[in-house]
């Protein structure tokens, strides 16, 4: 079973962004794979999956593998008794690049999810998968949310984070490396887009996958900040939800 700091580690994908809507990512492999057609990579795939709590306990984020041009999006889901199920669905008559990267995918919650209580996280379709969340009394929850537009970030692992931010489905953050600078804080840089690069005009939730480097094993139970340092965020800092 792949662990995800694992594989990030592995890949070197510490500057890996991953969209939530629309076929791109920040998370660009060394060589140009090669096309494979979604049907040959239809079906279930079983594999270790994390979650993270995001936008103040009012979504997760799902941290899943596969290739960087289909992503998955949300199907059917539901919550009971602390379980909440997910569906993830793969995108139809995509071409699909075979590489192999970890993605994002953002899960709006239901009202009836406390954040400061624990979640279970069952992940059905194209990825199947269970994960826990535990909960977290600093978030306000229950379907509240942050303002709109506002970054937010949750652990999904020991040292990995996933990062929401919001805009075009096609330029989301790119990430340029995340070094613990202190104890209870990690710099997350923001690398300048490609000039060439075209932006849609939408706006959506991106989740971007953020490998970290220079935490210690034990971080004292103290809440760890990130700091955001690029345009258009300028030294912004935000906790990162949950624990590690």
């Amino acid at each position: 079973m792949l662990h995800p700091r694992h594989v990030i580690a592995t890949l070197a994908l510490a500057a890996s962004s991953v969209l939530i809507a629309g076929c791109a990512s920040g998370a660009t492999p060394h060589s140009t794979p090669d096309p494979l057609a979604s049907s040959d990579t239809a079906g279930s795939v079983e594999a270790e999956v994390e979650a993270a709590w995001l936008d103040d306990g009012s979504a997760i984020g799902i941290l899943t593998y596969g290739s960087s041009t289909c992503l998955p999006t949300v199907g059917d889901s539901g919550y009971a008794d602390g379980v909440l199920t997910v569906e993830l669905v793969d995108s139809d008559d995509v071409a699909c690049t075979r590489d192999f990267v970890p993605r994002g995918v953002y899960v709006p919650l239901p009202e009836e999810v406390d954040p400061t209580a624990d979640l279970d996280v069952v992940v059905t379709g194209s990825s199947s998968g269970q994960a826990e969340v535990a909960g977290d009394a600093d978030l306000g929850g229950k379907g509240g949310g942050l303002v709109e537009g506002a970054p937010s970030a949750g652990w999904a692992g020991d040292d990995v984070v996933l990062l929401l931010t919001w805009g075009s489905s096609t330029c989301p953050p790119l990430i340029g490396g995340a070094v613990a600078t202190s104890p209870t804080e990690v710099t997350v840089t923001i690398e300048p887009l490609p000039a060439e690069q075209p932006c849609t005009a939408d706006f959506g939730p991106r989740v971007s996958v953020v490998a970290v480097e220079g935490l210690g094993d034990d971080d004292g139970g103290e809440r760890i900040e990130a700091v955001l340092d690029g345009d258009p965020f300028d030294a912004l800092r935000i906790p990162i939800a949950g624990s590690r």
